[in-house]
C-alpha cells in the first residue's frame, strides 16, 4: 500500500533538487517556515477565542445596529492565514535540509487547536446553556486533525529509527521543534500586545 509522503511529493512535482542539499538561503526559507506557520496557527487559535466570548459572530459598519462590533483587532485572523499559507507553499520549494519535515503535521495542528476550541465553548458557551452546532464542529475538526495525525504516527517510530542511524542524528527535529515553540510562544506575545493581556 502506498503511504503519504510530504517530501515524496515535493519530488513528484519536480520541486527541489534531488540529491542536493539547499542553499544556506533555502534553509533559512525552510526553517522561517516552520516559525511562521507555528506562529499563525497560535494567533488563530488565540483569536478565535475572543470572538467565540461573543456569540462566534461579529461585525463592523453597514447600515445595521451590531449587536457584537468586531474587535479592532480581528485583522490578525486573515492576515495569520494568509502568512500561514504562504510559509506552507515557501518551505515546499526551499528544500528539506536532513530530509526532515515537521511542515506534515501543521494540518494537524490548526484543525486540533481550532476544534479544541469548539468543543471547549460548546460546553460553555456565552449566556450558558449547551452549543450543539459548535459541538458538530469541534467533532468535525478533531476528525479533520486527529486521523491525518495519526497516519503519520504510524511511520514516525520508522523515520525517527532511520534518523537515529544519520549522521545528523535527531538534530533537524530538535531545531525544528524549537523554532516550532518560539513561533507559538512569539504569537502569544504579539497577540497579546496587539489585543491586550485579557483579551
Amino acid at each position: 500500500m502506498t503511504r503519504f509522503s510530504f517530501q515524496e511529493m515535493r519530488t513528484q512535482a519536480g520541486i527541489g533538487s534531488a540529491g542536493r542539499e539547499p542553499s544556506a538561503r533555502r534553509r533559512f526559507l525552510f526553517h522561517f517556515t516552520l516559525f511562521g506557520v507555528a506562529a499563525s496557527i497560535a494567533l488563530l487559535y488565540q483569536a478565535m477565542r475572543p470572538i467565540m466570548r461573543l456569540g462566534g459572530m461579529v461585525a463592523s459598519g453597514g447600515p445595521y445596529a451590531i449587536e457584537h462590533p468586531a474587535p479592532n483587532w480581528v485583522w490578525i485572523m486573515p492576515v495569520a492565514i494568509l502568512f500561514g499559507m504562504a510559509c506552507f507553499f515557501v518551505n515546499m520549494i526551499s528544500g528539506v535540509p536532513g530530509g526532515v519535515n515537521l511542515m506534515p503535521l501543521a494540518w494537524p495542528g490548526l484543525f486540533l487547536s481550532l476544534g479544541w476550541n469548539f468543543l471547549e465553548f460548546a460546553f460553555a458557551p456565552p449566556g450558558g446553556g449547551f452549543a450543539w452546532s459548535w459541538l458538530v464542529c469541534g467533532v468535525l475538526f478533531v476528525l479533520m486533525g486527529g486521523l491525518p495525525l495519526l497516519l503519520a504516527l504510524r511511520v514516525a517510530p520508522a523515520k525517527v529509527r532511520a534518523q537515529l542511524r544519520s549522521e545528523t542524528g535527531m538534530k533537524p527535529y530538535a531545531l525544528q521543534w524549537v523554532l516550532v515553540a518560539a513561533g507559538i510562544i512569539a504569537a502569544i506575545y504579539v497577540f497579546r500586545g496587539i489585543a491586550g493581556a485579557g483579551s
